[in-house]
């Protein structure tokens, strides 16, 4: 009996070795040199840079030349400037920036979700098929030569369209009113962060769906339940990458507009910072610095109002 007792006891496992201070130290030596290289990276492409502009918004930086410590007199002069601190005004560089960045997110940002939830609705045959379509890789430089030729107000495709429904001739981007709205036009088409939504889609538990049925929950009650908290914190993100991505914007508006349109309607903050950094580069460096404040106030704001987690 006692023998069978003994067999029946589960045999104690062997005592786990702790960590001898030569694989400790070895650890901690090769976590430190594959975090090095990114380290030094943020460094110096980073925080460095960031260090410097603060330093040069308080000097009269120059290219060439011996540079002088103005103090508060760069910023001074940006609130002077009545293209930044005068919002009234239509080609208000900050107010143009602000309802630039406004309608790209109010018009492109909700519908690539949409598009997503509704594509993982559907077959994966078509579910394949319509992101081949959706997501075909374009030139960017194409991209705007097509563009550009499509809002042509003599000859464009747009034009074409507009006068055969008995429209009359439309300036498009050579209106001061309506120039922003159609640079955002072509985002509402081309819209980019779905297959990003589609893959946190495909990771969602399918016994979330399975329970919220058995609830007799509808199609519009799950996504409304299931999809949109599930995927809030991807939202969140992109929307974060979105607000600092638009805020910075350039090469779009510029390209597209010719450097703002017609009386700078169209002029960002940041094509207005870069008409200084020829003869004034220590002013445009103060409205760098400032605009990263902006950014980094509204971006932490965001961050602080908006819950990523799905369950809360």
């Amino acid at each position: 009996m006692a023998d069978t007792a003994i067999a029946q006891t589960p045999q104690a496992s062997a005592p786990i070795q702790p960590e001898t201070r030569h694989d400790t130290l070895r650890f901690r030596i090769e976590r430190a040199l594959f975090v090095l290289p990114g380290f030094l990276f943020q460094i110096t492409w980073g925080w460095l840079p960031l260090v410097m502009a603060v330093i040069l918004s308080f000097t009269t930086f120059r290219a060439r030349g011996d540079s002088q410590f103005v103090g508060w007199m760069n910023f001074q002069r940006i609130i002077n400037d009545p293209m930044i601190t005068n919002l009234t005004l239509a080609n208000n560089a900050l107010r143009v920036t602000f309802i630039y960045s406004f309608l790209v997110i109010a018009l492109t940002f909700v519908t690539p979700i949409i598009i997503a939830i509704l594509l993982m609705e559907m077959s994966n045959r078509t579910q394949r098929w319509m992101m081949l379509l959706w997501f075909l890789p374009y030139s960017g430089v194409a991209n705007t030569i097509l563009w550009k030729y499509i809002f042509n107000r003599e000859y464009g495709l747009m034009q074409t369209v507009f006068g055969a429904l008995g429209f009359p001739k439309m300036q498009f981007l050579n209106s001061a009113d309506q120039q922003l709205f159609w640079l955002v036009f072509p985002a509402m088409i081309m819209v980019g962060p779905g297959l990003i939504y589609i893959t946190t889609l495909q990771s969602i538990p399918k016994s979330l769906y399975e329970a919220a049925e058995i609830e007799g929950a509808s199609v519009w009650r799950k996504i409304w339940t299931v999809s949109i908290p599930r995927i809030r914190p991807m939202i969140a993100m992109l929307m974060t990458f979105a607000l600092i991505d638009n805020l910075q914007a350039y090469d779009w508006p510029q390209l597209m507009t010719n450097g703002g349109g017609p009386g700078g309607t169209a002029r960002t903050m940041v094509m207005y910072m870069l008409t200084f950094v020829p003869l004034h580069m220590g002013t445009g460096t103060a409205m760098a610095v400032l605009l990263f404040a902006i950014i980094m106030a509204i971006v932490i704001l965001f961050r602080t109002l908006v819950k990523e987690d799905p369950d809360v």
